[in-house]
């Protein structure tokens, strides 16, 4: 018999874990910082240059997505 609970378990576990995911560690302190931009919306607040291909990019972006251009942080993760 299939426990239902634990193969809901291990579906949602593949969801989150799936081939576009992007995770990286950062301090108590710089968690701080990113979090003042997570509502920001990627065409906001434009002071910062895309890592890869120079592009203006969000505080959003810049906390958010490496340091990239959505272009250039979908080109990575696809890259994976």
């Amino acid at each position: 018999m299939v426990n239902m609970n634990e193969e809901q378990d291990d579906s949602e576990d593949d969801e989150f874990w799936s081939e576009d995911s992007f995770a990286e560690s950062v301090s108590v302190e710089e968690m701080k910082e990113k979090e003042k931009t997570i509502h920001k919306k990627h065409d906001e607040d434009m002071n910062f240059n895309c890592r890869k291909c120079d592009k203006k990019i969000s505080a959003h972006n810049k906390d958010w997505h490496s340091m990239m251009c959505d272009d250039c942080f979908d080109a990575m993760l696809k890259q994976r």
